[in-house]
């Protein structure tokens, strides 16, 4: 037995520790991209939930208040009814405007879209690598 030469690893064995490397800084550039993503999309959740929450309360407050101020002018006159039932019209149409708004707000939304493209490439990428003749 000879034992003064030294064995050299595998071939593959130098390629596969860099190709672990490379993936393993891919994962960790990929994982602090979603984390900021997720930041950003708790705080754009947080401001939109707020923002609908002050405006509906405030619109709810607001059309009890403008039916008894309408009740109140029109009450002794035979138009008591039209007029209040114009100012309930105006206020069930903006309600459904908001509501329309806020339903197309929330489907244009997407969070982690830049993580999600990233991905996408990396895996086009690997389609690429995994698919190409080696030399």
């Amino acid at each position: 037995m000879n034992t003064s030469t030294a064995e050299s690893p595998p071939a593959g064995l130098g390629r596969l520790h860099a190709s672990a490397a490379v993936f393993a800084r891919g994962v960790d550039h990929r994982a602090e991209l979603a984390a900021i993503e997720l930041v950003e999309a708790r705080n754009q959740a947080a401001g939109l939930s707020g923002l609908y929450l002050i405006g509906g309360v405030v619109a709810l407050l607001t059309g009890v208040a403008i039916n008894f101020l309408v009740a109140a002018i029109w009450w002794d006159t035979p138009h008591r009814i039209l007029a209040v039932g114009l100012f309930t019209g105006l206020q069930a149409t903006v309600a459904t405007i908001a509501i329309v708004a806020a339903t197309r707000r929330m489907r244009e939304w997407a969070p982690l879209s830049q993580s999600f493209q990233q991905l996408k490439k990396d895996a086009q990428c690997l389609r690429e690598l995994l698919t190409s003749p080696r030399n």
